[in-house]
């Protein structure tokens, strides 16, 4: 069984974002390399903010998928998605936004909803919301329910730029749990571009392992508890991860992929480096 299944366009190419932060047109030249590469099947849309749509149509002369990251507000995310439709070689696969800070969660997060209403029958939209920590609570699921019965999915970020942007495992596993047992779409973002859980060398940030997360969504829909899947998200055996990923059939790989859409990651290069390394890609 061919693992490209459970990777396919699990990446989506964050380049231009930190800790990356490539020039807009480095972004583009290396993304239209990477879609003509071997491991094109890894690799989901160009992520690029909302301010970026003019720049972008003067750089780019060939067919380019883009996502569109909201640096304002819905009006703003919508003019740069009506714009990138008028344009001859754009075409907008995902927006995400960030719920905006309010002390009432799920309130805000129907508020941003309703300004969202132009996306119903358009690209796949991303809510971001703020990880819930290790109690959840009521608004945060009913902000994940409003969320999903839009038909859009949920953005979680997992790393950042200082040691407090990258979420515990406990954390973590406690979202996914909820997710997994609502059976809410979601995706990650940052500090995903290891295959494993590590120690990133330079910062000392312990950064989760995409692998650890495909695997604890699978031990999630099996029934486990997210205490467990919090000891899952805390393996570093990369030989462990690989076998257990390596094993599943199809239906075991579309069930985890249904609900854990992919990540953004400023490289695509290394993680596809190590799923090779690791056997699970060619």
């Amino acid at each position: 069984m061919s693992t490209h299944r459970c990777f396919n366009r699990l990446i989506d190419d964050a380049a231009i974002f930190p800790p990356g932060n490539a020039p807009l047109a480095t972004a583009v030249a290396d993304h239209h390399e990477h879609r003509g590469s071997a491991h094109a099947w890894l690799v989901g849309p160009l992520l690029v903010r909302d301010r970026d749509i003019a720049e972008l149509e003067e750089l780019n002369h060939q067919p380019l998928q883009i996502g569109v990251i909201a640096t304002s507000g819905p009006a703003e995310l919508h003019e740069a998605v009506r714009r990138a439709a008028s344009s001859r070689h754009l075409t907008v696969i995902y927006v995400e936004i960030a719920v905006p800070a309010h002390p009432e969660l799920r309130a805000a997060t129907i508020d941003l909803l309703g300004e969202l209403a132009w996306a119903k029958e358009g690209p796949v939209v991303s809510i971001e919301l703020p990880l819930p920590g290790a109690e959840v609570t009521a608004a945060w699921t009913a902000a994940v329910d409003a969320i999903g019965a839009a038909g859009h999915q949920v953005k979680l970020r997992t790393g950042g730029t200082s040691a407090e942007a990258h979420p515990g495992e406990a954390d973590l596993a406690t979202a996914l749990a909820v997710l997994v047992g609502r059976r809410r779409r979601f995706k990650l973002t940052a500090g995903l571009h290891r295959a494993v859980r590590n120690t990133q060398t330079g910062t000392g940030f312990e950064q989760h392992g995409f692998l650890n997360v495909l695997v604890a969504v699978r031990a999630l829909l099996s029934g486990a508890s997210s205490e467990e899947a919090s000891v899952i998200l805390t393996e570093r055996d990369q030989g462990v991860l690989a076998a257990i990923v390596a094993a599943w059939d199809a239906d075991q790989m579309d069930a985890v992929r249904e609900i854990f859409r992919g990540f953004g990651s400023c490289s695509v290069g290394e993680p596809y480096g190590e799923l090779v390394a690791l056997g699970l890609a060619e």
